[in-house]
């Protein structure tokens, strides 16, 4: 599926998880929920819109548009109706500030689909947008309450992380087809040795809290 499904169904479940964690035990649970399935949605669109030629001259068949022969152009309404659906309902989530955090996290990503994804800084949107989903979460219990700055760089980590995992398994066609991205960049056993590093300083975030 072109919202690729995975990816954004972990991120529904994590967001609205967090929200109830926090104490979010309100129909705003549900708010929390279509805000992040529709921003989630939007980044996939988005992400398979821009990236249709190149994964159609890789030969991607795991990806929609390319397996099943769909035109660029089918994506365009439903990438439209989902970023709008994610402004509303990340308001009504978690408030005028808990709701920024949110929109500045899809459009975050959004640079990423449309900038940084073969860049070096392929990274920092991911360190961003994870971020910033920890004030959304937070917020989204209550408008008093906010993040430990521990919490929000655990988080960025975590980010940096998933990106790197998401990002190894194309690591040599992406070589091949001569696109950049950090993980590129380093290569393989770099990009190892920093999800250790990464992994390491969460594990010590965790236990000094």
């Amino acid at each position: 599926m072109a919202t690729h499904f995975p990816q954004a169904l972990t991120m529904i479940v994590l967001t609205t998880t967090l929200s109830y964690l926090f104490g979010n035990r309100s129909i705003g649970l549900i708010y929390v929920f279509i805000a992040t399935a529709a921003g989630q949605a939007s980044i996939g669109w988005v992400n398979d819109y821009v990236d249709s030629t190149t994964d159609a001259k890789n030969q991607r068949t795991h990806k929609p548009l390319v397996r099943d022969s769909l035109e660029k152009q089918t994506l365009r309404l439903p990438i439209l109706i989902s970023l709008l659906l994610s402004v509303p309902f990340s308001f009504l989530a978690a408030g005028w500030l808990g709701g920024l955090a949110n929109l500045l996290a899809i459009i975050s990503a959004q640079l990423y689909n449309l900038y940084l994804s073969r860049t070096i800084w392929s990274w920092l949107p991911y360190a961003v947008s994870f971020g910033l989903l920890m004030v959304f979460v937070a917020q989204s219990s209550s408008i008093d309450r906010w993040p430990s700055w521990q919490t929000v760089l655990i988080a960025s980590c975590v980010g940096v992380v998933a990106h790197i995992f998401n990002a190894l398994p194309d690591i040599q066609i992406d070589k091949k087809s001569d696109l950049g991205g950090l993980v590129v960049w380093l290569g393989k056993p770099k990009a190892i040795l920093v999800i250790t590093i990464l992994s390491i300083i969460i594990i010590y975030l965790l236990l000094v809290r």
